[in-house]
This record gives C-alpha cells, structure tokens and sequence, in this order.
C-alpha cells in the first residue's frame, strides 16, 4: 500500500485532487530537467539518421557500457568478459540480480541517493531497480517521443486509463478520475470499470477533449465496446497509446472504431532495458538508442540498457520473446523492425504434445457476443476459458470458441468454459488475458 493511502482515501475530492497535483508538481521537477529536454531533441536527430548511423553509434556506446560495467559494477567486475564482445558475457536472469542486488550497482553511486521501481512479481521474482535522474528522464524523452510519432507534443492534454489509484476502491459513484493540471492529465481509474460506470467515463473525456488517450489495452477495450455497442462518438483524441500489456488484435480493432483514431502501442520493461515502439504505418521499431536487443533462436529476448549506469543490467533475460522482420520502413526511420512481440512464456498454453501456443486470441475473432475473456490453464490437458458474456450470447458462440481452440490446441486438451459476471485484474489494474498455473520449471523445462 502507498504511504498515506488510508488517508488520502478519507479525504474530499478537493482534497485528493489537492494531494494528487502537489505529488505532480513534486515529480515534473524530476521528470522533465535539462536532460529531458536535450534528450528530445537527441532523439529527434536520430530517427532521422540512417540504420547504419544508428548501429554504429549503439556499439560505441554499448563498449563503453562494458567498460564501465567491468570498472564499477561488482558482479561484473569479476567477470572474464571482452569490453568488445557482448555475446561473451553471461546471460543474466531476473532471480540472480533478486538475489543480491546490491552487487549489481555502480560503486559510483549510493542507493539512497537513487530512485527505484518495483518490478511485477507474478513471475514470483520481483525486484527493485535502481536507476539515475538522468535515466528518469531520458525515460520520459523516449515516452515523449513516441507521442511525438502520433503527432502529440510535449504536455498536451491527456487522459490516461491506467493504474493511478487516485480514487478510493470503495468509491461507488462519480467521478471515478482526478484532474492533474500540473501535466494536463485526466488521470481515470482503471478499477472502476464496471458497466454503470461506463456512461460516466466516456462523458469525463467528451468534457476534457483531450489530445491523445493513454491506458492499458484491456481498460480502454471496455470503454471502445461500450462506445461501439452505443454508438458513441464523442470523444475524438489524435491518437491512442497502448502500454504495459499485451495489445490483442480485437482489442486494437475495437479501440480504432470507438475513438476514431489508430493506436499506437509501447514496449517497455520496468528494467528499462529495451523500448519497442509502433510508427505511423503500423509498423513495430527498436529504438537502438535506448538499449541492445538480441534475439535467440527461440524468440527470447536478451535486453542491454545504455541510459542507466547506476544499475547497469547486461544481456538480462526479460522473459518475452520477439520476432524480427526484415527490410525497411517507409515512415523513413531507420531503427531496426520487429515483427511481433510474443509475451512472457506465462503468455502461453502448453499442450500435452510439447508446443507453446501464444497469439489465442484469435479463439474469439468473429464472436460478436464476448466482452471479455480469459484462458487458465490448471494443468497440462486442461484449460478454461472464462468468458464475460454480452447479450445475444449462446450455444453457437460457445461452439464457435471450441472449434477455433480445438484447432490450434489439439484434440487431446480437455476445453472447459466458465461464465463470471467480471474478470478479475491483478492488484496494479491489468488483465492477464493467460494465466499459467503450471509449474515455471515445467515451462522452462519445455521452452529450453
């Protein structure tokens, strides 16, 4: 629980919106120095270099990395490791820098005098990063940049449905958001979604008229089917930026058609070892600024950060996989492109015979009578399929899903269906569209 959140949850509106802008004003200082604003315009200049310009540049600051890694870093400092090689060094995984991560920190540094993120822990390892004023704001260069790609600049007014808890949980009416006006936000609550709500929302950002929407894809895909199923129109931003979760095909359709716009998705880690973003054309790019992407044979991603010497994380396993694609785009920047980014292997069902099938949410393509839906799987040959129905919904949607899982899971999965009146999110706001239940070394055991 946040410090004080006890109290802020007592307290007036006012007095929120008070404390939630005071809390702003203390982090704009932080967020946006002279080092923002001098990354932007770096950053700037680089999409328009060429990919050889920008690989180029990636390797000299990737050697200095290592080099400075192997001076002030002590888990790195005992490594037999070539400032020139990268593919040298060991792997690194999330539970080694847990286990001790003071030895992952730059002796240039103290960690009081540090900021920290707390990384998710549904992989059951969370771990706290440490990371420099700098790196915060070259942080925040990166995010306003990919603004910048929708055509949104620098502090225009927003709405973000996300994981602010700005509004009590016990809240039963409106208004389920506080105004920020320090970075011109509409800061909604993601877990105040429920459909007596929903009209409540979509009037908030009519009445704000904000230039772009930010949230997680599962929060603003029940809002769009809620302006869809209405006929709602109202609500028109530039763009829409998606981030922290998965982007699902029919959730991206359904955002574009409610908001009238194209979304633009994000990836990124609480690590901050690697950024892929979406362009224009739709297209997924690696910023070679921000860190070195490997790809194995598999898909799995090794992530080298370049923005955060205090806590230097180096051929670190995030555990998503990706796929590249070759060629260019014609947007005209220069930074290497990804086809797909697949997820965590906890994004995957196992099936008896060996495979990991991702991408399923596709079982529910074409079913008009779905508002949401989950996959669990309890064990090897099983899985249920939690759907939220919406009116309309029968034995042939039922059939449809079934068909479309049998072909892709095989006829030895046992398929159950589940039909709760909600999904559940986790304690941060997201939907987990696949949740694992089987043991991680079963998973690792079948990915290796």
């Amino acid at each position: 629980m946040l410090p004080g959140k006890d109290l802020y949850d007592s307290a007036p509106v006012w007095a929120q919106t008070l404390a939630v802008n005071a809390a702003s004003a203390w982090h704009y200082r932080q967020k946006y120095g002279r080092d923002f604003h001098d990354g932007l315009i770096r950053l700037e200049q680089n999409e328009r270099r060429s990919r050889d310009q920008l690989l180029a540049e990636q390797q000299v600051a990737c050697r200095d990395l290592l080099r400075y890694a192997r001076q002030h870093v002590p888990y790195y400092r005992e490594l037999d490791c070539s400032d020139d090689d990268l593919s040298n060094w060991p792997i690194l995984d999330k539970k080694t820098v847990a286990a001790a991560p003071g030895r992952f920190i730059s002796d240039e540094y103290s960690p009081r005098g540090l900021l920290k993120v707390q990384t998710s822990g549904t992989t059951g390892t969370p771990l706290t990063v440490r990371y420099t004023g700098y790196c915060h704001q070259m942080e925040m260069a990166f995010r306003w940049r990919h603004k910048a790609w929708g055509g949104v600049p620098y502090l225009t007014p927003c709405v973000y449905v996300s994981g602010h808890p700005v509004v009590p949980s016990s809240q039963q009416r409106p208004p389920f958001w506080r105004v920020d006006v320090v970075e011109k936000r509409l800061l909604c609550s993601s877990y105040h979604l429920a459909p007596q709500n929903l009209s409540s929302y979509v009037e908030a950002m009519r009445r704000y008229a904000a230039g772009f929407v930010h949230g997680y894809p599962s929060s603003l895909y029940v809002l769009a089917r809620y302006m869809n199923e209405k006929g709602l129109t109202s609500v028109r931003p530039r763009a829409v930026f998606t981030a922290s979760e998965t982007l699902l095909d029919f959730q991206r359709a359904a955002i574009e058609q409610a908001f009238g716009t194209k979304v633009f998705n994000w990836y990124g880690n609480s690590e901050m070892t690697c950024n892929i973003v979406e362009c224009a054309r739709g297209r997924l790019h690696y910023r070679t600024d921000y860190g070195v992407l490997e790809l194995l044979d598999d898909g799995t991603m090794l992530c080298t950060g370049l923005n955060n010497r205090a806590m230097p994380l180096i051929r670190y396993r995030v555990g998503d996989r990706a796929t590249a694609r070759q060629g260019t785009c014609d947007c005209g920047c220069g930074f290497p492109l990804i086809e797909r980014v697949e997820g965590r292997i906890e994004d995957y069902v196992l099936t008896p015979d060996g495979r990991m099938v991702g991408r399923l949410d596709h079982l529910f393509k074409g079913v008009e009578h779905v508002r949401e839906a989950q996959i669990i799987q309890k064990q090897l040959d099983e899985i249920l399929l939690r759907v939220v129905r919406a009116d309309g919904y029968g034995a042939h949607d039922e059939q449809t899903i079934l068909t479309e899982a049998r072909q892709r899971l095989g006829p030895t999965m046992q398929i159950k269906f589940e039909y709760p009146e909600a999904i559940e999110r986790t304690t941060s706001g997201k939907f987990r569209f696949i949740v694992s239940q089987l043991p991680r070394e079963q998973l690792e055991l079948n990915r290796s």
